[in-house]
């Protein structure tokens, strides 16, 4: 799989839009964590970074490692095989501009500007290091389809609670204007993040979501995960409660 790739001027124009648009909107909106990784990451304004920019401040925070590829949208096995080996898989599908403040499907930009700030902070790390050993053991279609919600509504579309004020957390959240807006906004229905609650709901991939779940810190977000994810990882069914 090929480690970088050539991008052209305009997709390079289109990334720099979507740095100026989002960046004032994420300092503002987007949890402290994320900001920290922000600063270290050191994302480059006016251009897309190359995959050894990342990974010179990527690897030796966490020990992840960055890699392209020409897939839209890895399958589930392809994307948590490799996160298992602590590798993130970033496309190199962009975005049209007819879709700058909302796409359905994850491109460069979210991949880069949404996620990788928090993959160089070791607590962050940490959790997504969970999502793989599980699915990678679960040995039910149900099981499997249930990890997929619990990292949808919390590393894709999470909500975290930070002096009593609400944050965004998730990746889809940050990297796209138009959701980003509507998940701070009064009418967005938002319940506690539990097991329970998630996994009766299915991921929204083609319209915006209309319940987000929110958490009271990354250490709260481990400790419910690992409710639905230690079981699994011992050979025995989940206990979900009443």
């Amino acid at each position: 799989m090929a480690q970088d790739a050539t991008f052209s001027e305009d997709q390079h124009k289109l990334w720099a839009e979507l740095y100026k648009r989002l960046r004032p909107r994420v300092l503002r909106g987007a949890c402290a964590e994320f900001n920290e990784g922000f600063e270290r990451l050191a994302l480059p304004a006016d251009r897309i970074p190359s995959v050894q920019e990342l990974n010179d401040q990527i690897t030796p925070r966490v020990s992840w490692t960055v890699e392209r590829t020409p897939v839209r949208y890895s399958d589930a096995n392809e994307w948590y095989g490799k996160f298992n080996r602590r590798i993130f898989i970033i496309t190199d599908y962009m975005r049209s501009w007819e879709e700058i403040d909302w796409t359905p499907e994850p491109d460069m930009f979210h991949d880069i500007f949404g996620h990788l700030p928090f993959m160089t902070l070791r607590r962050y790390a940490a959790v997504q290091q969970l999502f793989a050993p599980a699915f990678l053991a679960a040995k039910t279609d149900e099981q499997r389809d249930n990890i997929k919600r619990l990292a949808w509504f919390s590393m894709e579309f999470g909500l975290i609670r930070e002096k009593g004020e609400r944050k965004l957390f998730g990746a889809g959240l940050i990297s796209g204007a138009s959701e980003l807006d509507n998940s701070l906004g009064d009418k967005m229905h938002v319940e506690p993040f539990t097991i329970e609650n998630v996994i009766g709901h299915d991921k929204a991939v083609w319209e915006q979501n209309s319940i987000l779940f929110e958490f009271e810190s990354v250490a709260a977000l481990e400790v419910e995960l690992r409710r639905y994810f230690d079981p699994i990882l011992a050979g025995e069914e989940p206990q979900l409660l009443a």
